[in-house]
């Protein structure tokens, strides 16, 4: 089997060999094909050692879409048919893994590319049954593969700040996850701002009809009642705490190291909330919207698998307007750089 391997972490560059075998698929497993594969920042945060430490060799990639070879009419899947999938497996006992939030387990069983189970930076991977989701008819495998996690969390954080009912929505970041919430908060009927100093993907924002600024700096004169931060900057969250109203609130969707001055959070009677990917239904819920064409996908950039660690790289260097997707065609067009977001 042909894959990209991390052979050692912290490392910078896999390893794309065809030595690998096969995975068999257990009992009530399946064996997907893969045709697609996203690449995303907690791969980057993976490869550097400061997130996830899996043992090596292993496999990442866990956003992956392919095909099934079998009949699962339990889950309404026929062979053939393009799927994605679910990520986090719980312990299936547990509150929260009965709630359908298996990735709040506190006896977490496996992520798929990421954490025990090998992922899709390869042609296959095994996965549970339950966690197998269709993909919309009509949707390709790349534009499915740029939804898999970013849509899913996108989708989580939209749905907790349809529930705040803000007056003015700040979004740090126009990356695949700050675009898709704020894509899903302007269909529930806000207009929210976005924080985005990449002008390759500003001008992404604004083709969309987003208002933009480059920097969090320059929207200090603004009334902003909650803040969604899909950056993970750690300087970013003391501009956050200091630009939001009394009773406002911060959803932290990136996974931020910082130490917090808690004054400003007892002064202002703050709230915080934190975004961990999403549920089945938030996945369902992103694909058929962007398969129906009421929200539009990222921007999508493949690459074929042996030139992985040039996706690798263009995600590092800030040079993707969108989504940087690993399949088995030919490369598309990479995009321009970034800059600090303050």
């Amino acid at each position: 089997m042909r894959a990209a391997v991390a052979e050692v972490i912290p490392t910078v560059d896999l390893k794309v060999t065809t030595g690998l075998r096969s995975p068999n698929s257990k009992a009530q497993e399946a064996l997907v094909s893969i045709e697609a594969c996203g690449v995303c920042g907690t791969d980057l945060h993976i490869l550097a050692g400061g997130s996830y430490r899996p043992d090596t060799p292993f496999v990442l990639g866990h956003e992956p879409v392919g095909r099934v070879a079998d009949d699962y009419k339990e889950r309404g899947i026929a062979a053939g048919q393009l799927v994605t999938m679910t990520i986090f497996e719980g312990c299936g006992q547990c509150e929260f893994c009965r709630l359908g939030d298996e990735r709040l387990c506190p006896r977490l069983q496996s992520i798929v590319g990421v954490y025990r189970r090998w992922g899709g930076f390869a042609e296959q991977l095994r996965v549970p049954l339950a966690q197998l989701v269709p993909v919309p008819s009509g949707m390709s495998a790349d534009v499915a593969a740029s939804l898999v996690d970013a849509g899913t969390t996108a989708a989580n954080a939209a749905r907790v700040v349809a529930g705040i009912a803000p007056s003015t929505v700040l979004v740090l970041g126009g990356g695949p996850v700050g675009l898709l919430t704020a894509e899903l908060i302007r269909r529930d009927g806000q207009q929210p701002i976005v924080v985005e100093p990449n002008h390759l993907r500003q001008s992404e924002l604004e083709r969309r009809g987003f208002s933009t600024s480059d920097g969090i700096r320059n929207v200090m004169d603004v009334h902003v009642d909650c803040i969604v931060d899909c950056v993970g900057v750690a300087e970013v969250v003391g501009e956050s705490l200091n630009l939001l109203e009394a009773h406002g609130t911060l959803v932290v969707v990136g996974y931020t190291k910082s130490t917090v001055d808690f004054s400003f959070i007892a002064r202002k009677e703050l709230r915080i909330y934190g975004i961990r990917s999403g549920n089945r239904t938030d996945l369902e819920t992103i694909l058929e919207l962007v398969g129906a064409g009421s929200i539009e996908a990222p921007p999508v950039a493949t690459y074929e698998l042996g030139n992985i660690n040039q996706a690798l790289n263009a995600l590092r260097a800030g040079e993707l307007q969108g989504k940087a997707v690993v399949t088995h065609e030919p490369n598309l067009t990479r995009y321009g750089t970034a800059q600090s977001i303050l």
